[in-house]
């Protein structure tokens, strides 16, 4: 992949446009990794983590407004044995039996209601990779503290931002990509496709 300045992606990070016609609705994470794959360049997002993190309205209408706000997000892609799988918030990489030391590449704040990654941003040209060694007693304790991400920084807690990620695991990991399992996995690779994909959401601020 190609060299990526971080600071010009933010500043190309967002736009006001006229909204489109005909344009096709997300309403999760797993939706907006699809249309992606088929090829759309901008899409109205109404569900999911990368709506949330973004600050985004259910009470809104999409019609209501003439112009609206487009921001341009970078999509994952995991590859596995020569096959790719895009995602557009999260790839969990779980450990079977300790669940609560496991690893995730995030590329949004919030996580399923949660302030997973407080410093994430979806159009940096990077992803966030979280590496748990937590015990259990330490990730009850974490947990509670999700909601508002104080959970990091934490010393058990390591966090890298990378546009590249590779493992090699002697034991397979549960994958979970946007919310859906894609089974047990030993060796695989990520890559960060910076602003991949323009989304709008439910604001025209």
């Amino acid at each position: 992949m190609s060299k990526v300045n971080s600071n010009q992606l933010l500043k190309t990070w967002s736009r006001e446009v006229r909204r489109p016609r005909d344009l096709k609705i997300a309403e999760s994470d797993k939706q907006i990794a699809e249309l992606y794959e088929a090829k759309e360049s901008m899409i109205g997002i109404t569900g999911g983590n990368l709506f949330a993190s973004l600050g985004g309205n259910t009470e809104l209408d999409y019609s209501a407004s003439p112009t609206v706000t487009s921001c341009s997000i970078d999509i994952g892609c995991l590859s596995i044995d020569h096959e790719s799988f895009y995602f557009a918030s999260s790839l969990l990489i779980l450990n079977l039996f300790r669940p609560w030391a496991s690893t995730a590449i995030v590329n949004t704040q919030v996580i399923n209601g949660y302030r997973y990654a407080p410093k994430a941003h979806p159009g940096d040209g990077f992803m966030e990779e979280i590496d748990s060694n937590l015990v259990i007693r330490q990730a009850v304790l974490a947990r509670k503290k999700l909601l508002t991400g104080d959970h990091l920084p934490h010393p058990q807690l390591r966090l890298k931002k990378g546009r590249t990620f590779t493992y090699n695991f002697t034991k397979a990991k549960n994958l979970i990509l946007d919310n859906k399992s894609i089974g047990r996995h030993k060796a695989f690779s990520v890559e960060v496709f910076p602003h991949a994909i323009q989304v709008i959401v439910g604001f025209s601020n």
